[in-house]
């Protein structure tokens, strides 16, 4: 048995604050208190934390010295913040506490980025990193690439070797009614710990995918309703996933409506879907 879910649109709010520089969100991330939220903007050197309705908290934001962050990920001891970059397709870490950068580490470096090179080398610049988030079961990382093809790359604790990696693709379940499976861009991660699974939102399809990676399948694709009472109207431009496991509670935020959308999270039982496997396992 699998479960079902439906997403019930709770609240949004406006998060756009001119004066600040939040006015393109690009990557969310709750702490692990479950308390408030982080998020960069495309336009500002700034890493912006938010209370839950997505107020910015200006004594815990802070100016970083790095530009065109995407996706965001907060430890499990709460102190430190890994972001991507796509123009370098590099993984850097700030310290919360002191507000400094500790280091940036680039994909290419990695042990095995040879098993995933081949991804990259031809890559559009506008297909890089760009989410990231984190297992706490083993603090292991995962990334995304956006597309052409997408692709879900597993790292140790470390951040010094890849593990794991595999193409988002029809044959794992990445479908949508009106948009062909190469087509999709994946554009944001958050880690579901009463699960083990990803939730992967995707901006073209206006849509989050719940993926499996250990058996390598998507169990579901949920619409993301903009308005509570209908649904034809989507979330556009979604850049960034956050889920609260303790709430079961999934924040959104839109980089083109610059709002932070709040779903309740609903399931159901039903029987599973199978998709083939074929994904790559790496150096365990």
């Amino acid at each position: 048995m699998s479960r079902k879910l439906q997403l019930e649109l709770l609240e949004h709010h406006p998060i756009r604050d001119a004066a600040s520089g939040l006015n393109e969100p690009s990557g969310l991330a709750l702490d692990r208190q479950g308390t408030s939220l982080y998020t960069v903007s495309d336009d500002t050197r700034i890493i912006f934390n938010l209370d839950l309705q997505g107020r910015i908290i200006p004594n815990s934001s802070f100016l970083i010295n790095v530009k065109d962050l995407e996706g965001l990920a907060v430890t499990a001891d709460d102190k430190t913040i890994l972001a991507v970059q796509e123009e370098s397709n590099s993984i850097i870490q700030f310290d919360i506490f002191t507000r400094k950068e500790i280091q940036q580490i680039p994909l290419a470096t990695l042990k095995n980025y040879d098993q995933i090179a081949v991804y990259f080398t031809h890559a559009d610049q506008n297909k890089g990193l760009e989410g990231i988030t984190i297992n706490f079961n083993n603090n292991h990382i995962f990334i995304v690439k956006e597309g052409a093809p997408g692709l879900l790359i597993e790292l140790d604790s470390e951040c010094e070797t890849i593990i794991n990696y595999c193409k988002l693709h029809e044959k794992h379940g990445f479908k949508h009614p009106s948009i062909k499976s190469e087509k999709l861009d994946f554009s944001g991660l958050s880690y579901d710990s009463t699960s083990d699974t990803i939730w992967i939102t995707s901006d073209k399809g206006e849509c989050l995918f719940h993926f499996n990676f250990n058996d390598k399948k998507v169990l579901s694709r949920l619409d993301l309703p903009r308005e509570s009472d209908t649904q034809s109207k989507r979330v556009t431009k979604s850049e960034g996933v956050a889920f609260d496991p303790n709430n079961q509670r999934l924040y959104i935020v839109s980089e083109r409506d610059c709002e932070l959308y709040i779903y309740q999270l609903h399931d159901h039982n039903e029987a599973a879907t199978n998709f083939d496997d074929g994904c790559q396992q790496r150096h365990r």
